[in-house]
């Protein structure tokens, strides 16, 4: 494509509108719905985009529709652009109001409980009108949602499948895992623990994409046992505490975290495992979209954030 092929070709909003509703909704007709427009008006706008790129950007499936490699690309962008109008709105608002902006950040569990729980005070009390969002996730949806342009920054792993070169990462540190269970656990007795001996209780573990689960099943076959059976898969601390004190499962936890539940007296962290005494989660870092600047209230919470980490 030319150099500014958009105001050639007359793209509009509302192409980039379709674009979108088409990839969530995967059919014209409930894309046309969600715009607030008819089908007809859709398909015109949907044959302009195709005349204005020189081929389809969708491909019919039998449940459906969906984005070809060349519709990949423009959904995703037009995401964007969409998420930067509705940032600049807010920014505008923010002016005129005094509101002090918006950011929105995510984090993995552990980073959200401590330093990103500790910038956030710091940055509002010097700010009380900004307004800022924290999403608690595991990596691949945090870092997903980065790229589309949904979070500011984000405290995770660069997962897997990831356009890493979108990103600029700044790696922080590794966690070590420790395993909590209820107060008078039989598993406390033991000191160290078998890793075979938990295999007799149920466990709450992050979804099994998720960096720290995939390192616990790890450490069951490197020691050549078989993986946990009865296991609740939460990415929540809220649910894994809430079903710890329901019976005798084992929860895994970073250390942070685990400080911060032990706290009440009701959770305690078992001692070290016979085969192998300290587990680790390879580190997490920093990492913010290289294709698109910060606003001033995001950069604020960003520094705040590198400050509480000392990088």
């Amino acid at each position: 494509m030319p150099p500014a092929w958009y105001a050639r070709t007359r793209l509009k909003l509302r192409h980039l509108q379709l674009l979108v509703a088409m990839d969530e909704a995967r059919n014209l007709n409930r894309a046309a719905q969600a715009l607030g427009i008819t089908q007809p008006a859709a398909s015109k706008l949907l044959a302009e985009i195709e005349q204005l790129l020189g081929g389809a950007v969708f491909d019919r499936r039998p449940r459906g529709v969906e984005p070809n490699p060349l519709g990949e690309v423009l959904v995703r962008r037009a995401r964007a652009v969409l998420e930067e109008l509705d940032q600049a709105g807010a920014e505008l608002n923010s002016l005129r109001d005094g509101s002090g902006g918006r950011a929105a950040i995510g984090a993995v569990t552990a980073p959200a409980v401590g330093a990103v729980a500790r910038a956030v005070e710091g940055v509002l009390r010097a700010s009380p009108s900004m307004q800022v969002t924290v999403e608690v996730d595991t990596s691949g949806p945090l870092v997903a949602r980065l790229l589309q342009g949904r979070l500011d920054f984000v405290l995770a792993r660069i997962p897997p499948g990831a356009e890493a070169a979108r990103l600029d990462y700044l790696e922080v540190a590794a966690e070590e895992l420790c395993f909590l269970v209820a107060a008078g656990h039989p598993l406390l007795a033991l000191d160290p623990v078998p890793l075979a001996a938990t295999l007799d209780f149920g466990w709450v573990l992050e979804p099994p994409e998720s960096l720290l689960r995939q390192e616990i099943d790890a450490l069951f076959l490197r020691h050549g046992l078989d993986l946990p059976r009865r296991v609740l898969n939460t990415p929540s601390v809220l649910v894994g505490l809430a079903a710890l004190m329901q019976g005798q499962s084992i929860c895994v936890v970073t250390d942070s975290v685990a400080r911060l539940l032990e706290a009440s007296g009701e959770i305690r962290r078992l001692s070290p495992l016979l085969e192998q005494p300290r587990v680790t989660v390879r580190p997490y870092g920093l990492i913010r979209s290289r294709e698109r600047p910060l606003s001033p209230a995001a950069e604020r919470l960003y520094e705040a954030v590198m400050a509480t980490l000392a990088l």
